[in-house]
Formats: C-alpha cells, structure tokens, sequence
C-alpha cells in the first residue's frame, strides 16, 4: 500500500478539485507557487507532497494538471468503481442518494435501505428503498464494502452491527452516534451539527471583534 503523511493525505481533495478546475478551463500545467497560494500553505509543502506522490514538474512550467489529477485518482482509487447502500431514507439520505457528482469520483449508490413501511419499495429518483431486513442479504449479494449511514442515532450502532457482520469494511457515517466497530473497519464522521457549531462560534466571536474595534475607533 502507498502511503503518505496524514497532513497531506487531508490535502489529496483540495489538490484534486483544483486541478479539475483548472482542468474545465483548458489550462495545462499549474506550479507549487500556484497550489500554494490558493491553499494558504508553505510552497516546500506542496513540493513535499507532489515528490510522496512521485509526481515531477517541468522547468519554467509546473506540473501537468491532467498526469497529476490521474495520479491523485489513482493513489485513493478513484478510478475504482466503488458501491454503496445508503442506509436510512430520510432527507439527508435522499439528499446524498441523488447527487449527481459522486459518480465522477467513482462511487456509485446501488439502492437505499430505510425502516419505514410507507417508504420501503418506492423510489428516489433511479435508486429503490429497501427493507431493513434485507440489509445483510444485500451487503453479501453486492459485496457491498462501504455504507452511507443516515439513521437515527438510536439505531445507528445496531444497523452498525449487521453491516460489518455481513462483510462493510468502511462506514462514511452522518448520524452523531459514535460508533464502535471492529479493526479493519474504517469509520468516517461527517458531523454536520458540529461544522455549524465550529462556524456559528466563528460569527459569535467575528461579532466580538468587529465590536471591539467599533469602540477604540
């Protein structure tokens, strides 16, 4: 397995939506000045990580944004075709279920699963709902390897249980539950509340500033 340093494995998807958009423009080589700047970080940074990467630039004209864009894809196995289940089929899973931009990064949503009488068999745009008793079954028939979970916190660890007993090895998870699992299965929080928690105390405090210097002005 390749491996690079956690800090700039965090910085693969900055580097990547850059390049892709530098890529729509027509625009074919970038520097270590450019990412450099556009993310606010030391340009030996950059450096560092396109050499963990074995990725060389050219003299006088940087590093070729389509080779680095593939290269990127293909050390996090974007070029994979990866399936998933969203489990739960409320807003945010029906939300998640049909965007339509996960498909260039290579993953795709094979079916949703949710509780719900009323909502089990119907369908949100191509993808069918699913019982919940037939999550394990549809896990091991797909060999499914990674969920989006979107439950309620109170059934989040035992839906859990039955997704790694029938063979997940990863759980991008959007419930606040903090789950316990097995090693070998990899855990991804997205805690929306707390991204909002982290923005609001940045507005508090942005508030408490500007008026502060309201009143040595």
């Amino acid at each position: 397995m390749e491996r690079i340093s956690k800090a700039a494995f965090r910085r693969l998807p900055r580097y990547h939506q850059i390049l892709s958009a530098y890529e729509s423009v027509g625009k074919e080589f970038i520097s270590s000045r450019e990412l450099s700047e556009i993310l606010e970080i030391n340009e030996t940074l950059v450096r560092k990580d396109m050499a963990d990467l074995r990725i060389r630039g050219r003299q006088n004209q940087g590093y070729g944004i389509t080779a680095l864009r593939v290269r990127i894809e293909n050390f996090l196995g974007l070029q994979e075709i990866t399936e998933t289940l969203v489990v739960g089929a409320g807003n945010l899973g029906t939300a998640l279920a049909t965007y339509a931009g996960f498909s260039q990064y290579g993953l795709k949503i094979v079916g949703m699963i949710d509780s719900d009488p009323d909502k089990v068999f119907s369908t949100v745009g191509e993808h069918t709902i699913h019982p919940v008793s037939r999550l394990g079954s549809l896990i091991r028939k797909r060999d499914i390897k990674m969920i989006i979970l979107t439950v309620p916190l109170a059934a989040a660890q035992e839906v859990t249980d039955v997704c790694v007993e029938a063979g997940v090895r990863a759980i991008w998870n959007f419930t606040p539950c903090e789950l316990q699992v097995p090693p070998g299965v990899k855990v991804r929080n997205e805690q929306i509340i707390g991204g909002f928690m982290a923005l609001s105390y940045y507005l508090k405090n942005l508030a408490a500033e500007e008026g502060n210097e309201e009143k040595e002005a």
